[in-house]
């Protein structure tokens, strides 16, 4: 017989709101957790640009498919901490006259970072595609640095909603309480997973019954997740919910917009861990796949602890992870050859200073 509450698989958890933490319900869904915000399309012009081959290629192709770049990343050259780092996706080369390229595309926040509204001191940017091909060098990217309007993600409905009894109390003696919690998942043998968003406020302005089973309610709340998945991550979710990935490679087939996504949820099925393995010893990382930083720390992450393993998913995450508690004891062996990526040198640096050698396979 199935679990009745097996299909509950989002809890609704309120650390804001009393003096302990509490659940505050479960929920078969949250509406508007998964969600493309309508970016829209802008213009950004390369100034003094000096293009790689593949956007050599991509002007020569002004008009036709091979204009389409798609995904960009900008970082500015000057910048180890990677405080100006901007991702563009649907990306078209549109004209370009001497050293001026223009691009059409929109821009997106990539692992946390926000668009910067001010370009970084010193001028000079490089541009690399979602394979880590080099695109080239601008002097300036015109259109970039500025404020944008925020996008406001859509209001949240908890389909499927069974409340916890304090907050049963709340939906029937108060006209329009208000639900402040973070969001976590319910895998299985009743792990919870966060999705590290910064959850939702909301008021209740609609209460129903709901057609996802006897005893529950659909919530209407007024306002949305702060930050929702994007959501080709939905599918991501609904496999790891069932159970994580015991198959090596797993992530290689995801576009390189998603590993983002699958870091998200290695972090979350990453506690509790065990002790950390004894120091001294030697790790493999499958760099086959490796496009990109995220690829990266994806295949970092099974090297040290197998399918759907964690071990960092920035340069702050990486660094805490090699101080213990992650699975790995330093000091200890990368077997990894870097191909030469931008991204490589601090990555390189951060693992030299924590005791890590990194060399190819003896």
């Amino acid at each position: 017989m199935t679990d009745p509450d097996s299909r509950l698989r989002w809890i609704l958890w309120d650390e804001f709101t009393g003096d302990e933490d509490r659940a505050a319900g479960s929920c078969v869904e949250v509406d508007g957790l998964f969600v493309d915000l309508p970016v829209p399309v802008e213009r950004f012009v390369l100034r003094g640009c000096v293009p790689g081959e593949p956007l050599r290629e991509a002007i020569a192709g002004i008009g036709t498919e091979r204009a389409r770049l798609g995904t960009v990343l900008i970082e500015a050259e000057d910048d180890p901490g990677m405080d100006h780092l901007d991702n563009l996706y649907d990306v078209v080369v549109v004209a370009a006259e001497g050293d001026e390229v223009v691009l059409r595309g929109r821009i997106e926040e990539i692992r946390g970072y926000r668009p910067a509204t001010e370009p970084p001191a010193a001028e000079g940017f490089r541009l690399r595609d979602a394979h880590d091909r080099a695109l080239g060098h601008a002097r300036t990217v015109e259109g970039l640095h500025r404020e944008r309007p925020e996008l406001a993600p859509p209001a949240v409905t908890l389909v499927g909603f069974r409340p916890e009894p304090w907050f049963r109390v709340e939906l029937s003696t108060r006209g329009r309480p208000r639900l402040t919690a973070t969001v976590l998942g319910r895998g299985a043998g009743g792990a919870q997973l966060s999705t590290y968003t910064d959850g939702l406020d909301g008021a209740v302005v609609a209460v129903r019954e709901s057609a996802a089973g006897p005893g529950l309610i659909d919530v209407e709340l007024d306002d949305g997740v702060f930050e929702p998945m994007p959501s080709a991550a939905r599918p991501l979710w609904d496999r790891w919910l069932q159970a994580p990935p015991t198959e090596p490679g797993s992530w290689t087939i995801l576009h390189p917009s998603l590993r983002h996504e699958w870091l998200r949820l290695a972090l979350a099925q990453a506690h509790p861990r065990s002790a950390d393995r004894p120091a001294g010893r030697t790790y493999r990382l499958d760099s086959r796949h490796v496009t990109d930083l995220n690829g990266f720390y994806c295949a970092l992450g099974e090297a040290v602890n197998g399918p759907g393993g964690y071990f960092g998913w920035n340069l702050d995450a990486l660094i805490d992870c090699l101080r213990g508690g992650w699975g790995a004891r330093r000091p200890f062996r990368l077997e990894w050859s870097p191909t030469g990526g931008d991204w490589h040198e601090p990555v390189l640096r951060i693992l030299a200073e924590n005791g890590v050698e990194v060399g190819p396979a003896r």
